[in-house]
């Protein structure tokens, strides 16, 4: 009965054990504590070689630029990093940077030569084509099609995909036209597998930036987190 009691009661005292060493480890050194959202694309792209230098405690919600907006809202996170501006609710926005978007698509598809010159023909022949998208909403898409052809576009996506790198990858292997940030197509050109099919005059860009409430208690750790970020960069 001895040897029955001391194997139920020894693994919670082991793990006592370890509640206290660690309580005892944090209170040797504080750490400041945050938590971010951002898109995996914007992670695996910008964040992800520089926050694991940071001494502070971070945890990443991932998601879509709508969904990350509503966790800042209720106060599940409190930066949002790498996301467009947006007029949903009173948050604060500080410029990131630029990107340029282009047009891409499979390497077998191919603009007809009879109407690469013609805008009109143009428009109405990339409207008929396979479409990737980012998201319903497909504002790439619309700045894009504003930015060159002064219309709004008519394009219903086959496929709505979860981030920029998964269009690039389908694109590889299947025909299919999309509009995505140009550093994401100049990280596959080595492999020859997506091409920018036809190219425009127009340059458009899409603006990032951090989001957060201007009121909020978590004013210091987001600074200190944004300005290791700058200082990194």
């Amino acid at each position: 009965y001895g040897k029955f009691l001391y194997s139920q009661v020894n693994n919670p005292l082991e793990q006592l054990q370890k509640v206290e060493h660690y309580s005892g480890q944090r209170s040797k050194k504080t750490r400041s504590a945050i938590a971010i959202g951002c898109t995996i694309d914007f992670f695996n792209k910008e964040l992800i070689n520089k926050i694991y230098s940071f001494d502070m405690y971070i945890v990443t919600l991932f998601g879509t630029e709508k969904d990350l907006i509503e966790a800042l809202e209720q106060d599940t996170v409190q930066l949002l990093i790498g996301i467009k501006k947006h007029p949903t609710y009173d948050h604060q926005f500080t410029f990131i940077k630029s990107e340029e978007l282009v047009l891409v698509s499979s390497t077998s598809d191919k603009v007809p030569d009879d109407i690469s010159n013609d805008g009109s023909k143009l428009l109405q022949w990339l409207q008929k084509q396979t479409w990737f998208t980012y998201d319903n909403n497909q504002e790439d898409i619309k700045s894009f099609w504003k930015n060159n052809f002064s219309k709004s576009p008519k394009i219903i996506p086959r496929y709505v995909l979860p981030s920029y790198k998964s269009i690039v990858d389908a694109l590889k292997i299947n025909s299919g036209f999309s509009i995505i940030p140009k550093q994401f197509y100049e990280d596959s050109t080595e492999e020859n597998l997506i091409k920018i099919p036809i190219k425009l005059h127009k340059t458009t860009t899409r603006e990032l930036y951090y989001s957060y409430k201007l009121k909020n208690k978590n004013t210091p750790e987001i600074k200190q987190f944004i300005d290791k970020i700058t200082h990194f960069s």
